[in-house]
Order: structure tokens, then C-alpha cells, then sequence
């Protein structure tokens, strides 16, 4: 008789979390997040968060082969992957709303003065307040996330940084000439 060789399963649902995170670490790090996370005196939360999104990235491939276990902690790593999520599109969230409000302040730039006193009006502040409450609410979930996280003995693993601008290479002499 043949042995058949097991097929492997194919990926769950939340092995894309990994990538996700990923491009969660990378609005973080963001130029026109980081300007406005200063401006606003929140600047430190930001970077926690970053940094807390990088930490999770490296114990997320632990993570993913362990939630595909029948057991009792592979459902718990799971749930706790389907709360990761949740609290990572609440960070998306205010991480756009940063975006938005660097994005809004570069294109008031050239605007009237008057216009500009009518961008510091009571809903503005309001605004502000609520983006940076947002941000430290968001951060506490990833806290506690990461206090539940630590009792699963998730391993970091190391993985290639994944290049996010393919590079280019010329395969023609760079002594030559070329007209056109």
C-alpha cells in the first residue's frame, strides 16, 4: 500500500493578520501621524503603540500555528487572535484620524487667515480630545492584550522584513551611452 501524504491545511482566516499588523506598524511610523501625534502632545503613545504592534508581529506566526491546534489553547490563542484584531481596527481607526488631521492642516496651508480661525472652532478641539483619548483607549486594549498574550509562551520568531518597494536593477552597462 501507498502511504498518501496529508495534505497541508490551507491557511486560516487569521494568518493575513500578520501582514495586517504589519501595515498597522507602518501607519504608526508614519511621517504625518508622527506630526500631529507632537503637535498634540501624544507623541509617546504613538510610539508605544508602535512599538507594542511590533512586539505582537514577531510572536504572530507562534501565534497562527497555534490556534490551528484541536486543543483548549489553540482555541484560546484564537480567541484572543480574533480580539487582536478587533483592537486593531480600532487603532486603524485613530491612526487614520491623525492622518486625516495632518492631511487637513497641509491643505489649510495655504488658506485665508479667517478660514483658518474657523478650523479652531469648538468641534475641532472636540476632535482632538476625542483622537487622543481614542489613541490612549486603544492602547490600554493592546496592553491587556499583550498581559494575555505572555500566559499562551508565544515565541518570537524572526522573519525577513518584508520589502514593501520592490527594487530595480539595470542589467545594462552603466558606461553606455543611450540616446533616444
Amino acid at each position: 500500500k501507498k502511504k498518501k501524504k496529508k495534505k497541508k491545511k490551507p491557511p486560516m482566516a487569521e494568518s493575513l493578520l500578520l501582514p495586517w499588523v504589519q501595515g498597522l506598524v507602518g501607519k504608526a511610523a508614519d511621517a504625518l501621524v508622527q506630526r500631529v501625534t507632537s503637535m498634540w502632545g501624544v507623541d509617546t503613545y504613538r510610539r508605544k503603540l508602535e512599538r507594542q504592534l511590533v512586539y505582537v508581529r514577531s510572536l504572530l506566526a507562534d501565534a497562527e500555528e497555534k490556534a490551528e491546534a484541536k486543543t483548549e489553547a489553540g482555541r484560546a490563542v484564537k480567541g484572543w487572535m480574533k480580539k487582536l484584531k478587533a483592537a486593531g481596527y480600532e487603532a486603524d481607526d485613530v491612526l487614520d484620524d491623525f492622518r486625516y488631521e495632518a492631511l487637513h492642516r497641509e491643505a489649510q496651508a495655504g488658506e485665508s487667515t479667517a478660514r483658518k480661525v474657523l478650523y479652531f472652532s469648538r468641534d475641532r478641539l472636540v476632535f482632538h480630545h476625542k483622537a487622543s483619548r481614542d489613541l490612549k483607549d486603544v492602547l490600554d486594549k493592546i496592553d491587556e492584550l499583550l498581559a494575555e498574550m505572555n500566559t499562551f509562551g508565544l515565541l518570537q520568531r524572526a522573519e525577513a522584513p518584508q520589502v514593501l518597494y520592490r527594487q530595480t536593477y539595470s542589467a545594462m552597462d552603466e558606461s553606455m551611452e543611450i540616446f533616444g
